[in-house]
């Protein structure tokens, strides 16, 4: 994994816990996420906030396979976000998960319904190759997941991200095709909202 020095602190740091921080007018900087909540917290007028870093946990999913998440806590304005991520290449990838809480939550409770937001959608399969020559199909007539970036596809389609996979619109499309004559319903949400 490749770190990069922050601008303030010069620690080096992994990419993903970076951000690149300021205006237009003002220019911009690389910081770290520590650097980050002090200078929100300083312009927010906060006296304390207490900077949150967790180590890495690994939670299996249903089919028993083991996924490694990191955390990043960032304060914005008056709320934090607690972002839960899967690395591939040194970048989040996979299963990625948000809560939102007050800047004064106590960080362990936000922890903890991290956690359980991660369990519940790790217990859920949506998308099963049920060896039958047909390739993966939807289990449940449900399919929950993120919208990405499609590095193949240069912006022109989204990838979506299944059970922490890697699924392409065409992917989807093949599925799909097993409920033709189907209505269906595509809601978008918040990273932070439960589903």
């Amino acid at each position: 994994m490749t770190s990069v020095p922050c601008e303030v602190c010069q620690e080096p740091r992994p990419h993903h816990d970076m951000v690149h921080y300021g205006s237009i007018e003002g220019g911009y900087r690389l910081l770290c996420s520590r650097c980050f909540n002090a200078d929100m917290a300083r312009r927010n007028g906060l006296e304390v906030f207490e900077n949150f870093r967790t180590e890495p946990i690994t939670i299996s999913d249903r089919t028993g396979q083991a996924h490694e998440f990191h955390f990043r806590t960032r304060l914005l304005g008056d709320v934090v976000a607690l972002d839960a991520f899967e690395l591939e290449n040194g970048d989040p990838a996979g299963y990625q998960f948000q809560v939102i809480g007050d800047h004064n939550e106590d960080r362990f409770q936000l922890l903890s319904r991290m956690v359980q937001k991660m369990r519940r959608a790790l217990s859920v399969q949506h998308i099963a190759d049920k060896h039958d020559g047909h390739g993966p199909q939807i289990v449940d007539q449900t399919v929950r997941g993120t919208i990405a970036w499609d590095d193949a596809q240069d912006g022109r389609v989204p990838m979506l991200v299944v059970d922490g996979k890697p699924v392409t619109w065409d992917e989807l499309g093949r599925m799909l095709k097993t409920f033709e004559g189907s209505q269906f319903k595509l809601e978008i949400r918040d990273a932070s909202e439960d589903l």
